[in-house]
């Protein structure tokens, strides 16, 4: 906040579980953990590295210039899925 009226954004990206190679072959050797994890993403596939690198672009462009000290999540879904109980 210090910095935002010097036209300076400090954002993060919080992604999911996205399909890379390592993520890959963690799940090449069973298929029913992979499909255990899917279980928990909404949208019920894993990131693409493309999808991260358009947020990321998204956040450093004129069009996220209103838009400082957030938290951009990237997620499938996931975050919004859990509920916690009262």
């Amino acid at each position: 906040m210090q910095f935002a009226r010097e036209g300076i954004r400090i954002n993060a990206l919080s992604p999911g579980p996205v399909n890379t190679p390592l993520l890959q072959e963690l799940f090449a050797k069973d298929a029913e953990r992979a499909a255990r994890r899917l279980v928990h993403i909404p949208m019920g596939r894993f990131g693409e590295p493309e999808e991260m690198a358009a947020a990321v672009a998204f956040l450093v462009s004129d069009d996220s210039s209103f838009m400082t000290a957030s938290n951009f999540l990237v997620d499938g879904g996931i975050s919004g899925a859990y509920v916690t109980p009262l």
